[in-house]
């Protein structure tokens, strides 16, 4: 029986980022995948559908190439070489977390984890078809021992019941995001963050998309704004929405859906259908139940330093329900990692959940930071468009806006939808962190012209003070 300091049961962000910490603090630690390192991020979400979203946008910009004075006369979608790359992203990306593990000497197993005892951990050797659903095991088995077992098993999409599986029309993100044909119609159930980043995807890589939305508004959890942009501009891209709409059946390449305001039925022809209603945490049931670990169909409940209630064993990442944010996910890791390794003497890292960024990968881009109050009550609520920021106005990408939420001089929200926003948030993210000043930011010299400095702009503007622009 191998014995280390610490064994982690799964390969994904959270997993392999608290690996990797507590290997670099000094302790053993072994990795148990049952399928591709990298996990879901890598290999089914983050990665894949970042590289597609990258030839949705170029296939916009030279659709759109005549505004810069480039004619176009004809071109083509090749669906087969936008997979092709996809793939070879993927596998570039997940040797890269391969490479970076076998730096870090995390020893790697490949199989199913299974926690026989506070400690111990028998690895069933196999591995997941290539849907991702069932495991086949080759009849081996390793035993682990260690003083610490993390779980890490992620997440998988959340499937409605009236879903019949064995409907190939029917597809979770998981298997969309692997296919080498592009469907000519693609109706996709749930207009939160997965499903207008496909609707993104394929409707500009040459698909007809139809949005399906329970609620009265698509991304239902952002400012209304946000949600009345990205539906005007999803719509003119030619996506059709509907909002307010109960699914009732899909059978038979038809999905037939109520009017939850008129009572309506509608049916919707579609050569593919993406259920695209959230994800849920992989739950162990009987194996928690069994060691007395407490948890819910959400996740495994954790404290503030990633402790479950029984000593010895932590969770990270998707497991624990508490976000699927990769980016939440990692700082689960490492504060993980840090607190197994920390001295006794020495106080214990608090994961803080007060500050989280967020990106919907639409085009355009959306963000959203911070905690956007109830009342407005001492609130100053300042939105500055996209057509005011002189860089968006030369590339003629002056739709969207940003939006702050400001309390005694101090940002305590932000959102924002407009071309390449997500790189510009992390200034305000911080801002809300650090609980600074929009005095001090303001005065800080922004590059000119960026699209970052919006954010000088709306600050200025909430001063008043702002000379680049007037409302």
């Amino acid at each position: 029986m191998e014995k280390y300091t610490a064994v982690v049961i799964g390969g994904g962000p959270s997993g392999h980022s608290c690996a990797m910490r507590i290997s670099q603090l000094g302790g053993r630690v072994a990795l148990v995948e049952r399928d591709f390192i990298g996990g879901i991020c890598t290999n089914w979400g983050c990665t894949p559908s970042k590289a597609m979203i990258e030839s949705a946008k170029i296939a916009r910009d030279v659709k759109d190439s005549h505004k810069y004075g480039i004619d176009v006369s004809d071109f083509q979608i090749n669906f087969a070489r936008v997979a092709a790359r996809r793939n070879q992203v993927v596998l570039q990306t997940r040797q890269s977390v391969t490479d970076l593990l076998n730096h870090h000497k995390v020893d790697l197993y490949q199989g199913e984890a299974q926690i026989t005892a506070p400690g111990k951990v028998r690895v069933l050797k196999g591995k997941l078809d290539a849907d991702g659903e069932e495991m086949h095991y080759d009849g081996g088995e390793d035993l682990i021992e260690a003083e610490h077992i993390i779980i890490a098993t992620g997440s998988k999409p959340l499937i409605p019941g009236f879903v019949d599986k064995n409907d190939p029309s029917i597809v979770s993100s998981n298997r969309l995001i692997t296919i080498d044909e592009r469907p000519e119609k693609l109706t996709i159930v749930g207009g939160g963050v997965i499903g207008l980043e496909f609707a993104t995807i394929f409707s500009n890589l040459g698909s007809q998309v139809t949005v399906v939305e329970f609620l009265d508004r698509v991304l239902a959890g952002m400012d209304e704004d946000i949600s009345a942009e990205i539906t005007a501009q999803m719509e003119a891209n030619g996506v059709r929405i509907l909002t307010s709409h109960k699914v009732l059946s899909v059978k038979g390449g038809i999905l037939t859906a109520e009017n939850q305001k008129t009572g309506e039925e509608v049916k919707i022809e579609c050569s593919m259908t993406l259920i695209a209603i959230g994800r849920m945490a992989v739950v162990h049931e009987e194996t928690y139940t069994t060691l007395g670990i407490e948890h819910t169909l959400r996740g495994v409940n954790v404290n503030d330093y990633q402790q479950t209630n029984v000593p010895g064993i932590w969770a990270v990442g998707d497991a624990t329900g508490k976000s699927i944010l990769a980016h939440v996910g990692i700082q689960q890791g490492i504060v993980a990692a840090e607190n197994i390794m920390q001295k006794s003497s020495e106080a214990l890292r608090e994961m803080d959940y007060e500050v989280i960024p967020a990106v919907i990968y639409s085009l355009p881009e959306i963000v959203g930071v911070g905690t956007v109050p109830q009342g407005l009550d001492g609130v100053q609520v300042v939105k500055v468009p996209f057509a005011a920021n002189l860089r968006a106005s030369i590339e003629d990408f002056t739709d969207g806006f940003l939006k702050l939420w400001i309390r005694n001089d101090r940002v305590i929200a932000a959102q924002a939808i407009g071309h390449g926003v997500s790189e510009i948030m992390q200034e305000l993210a911080n801002m809300i962190a650090l609980k600074t000043d929009i005095h001090d930011v303001a005065e800080i010299i922004h590059a000119h012209p960026t699209y970052a400095e919006i954010i000088r702009s709306a600050l200025e503007y909430s001063l008043g003070k702002a000379v680049d622009f007037y409302i």
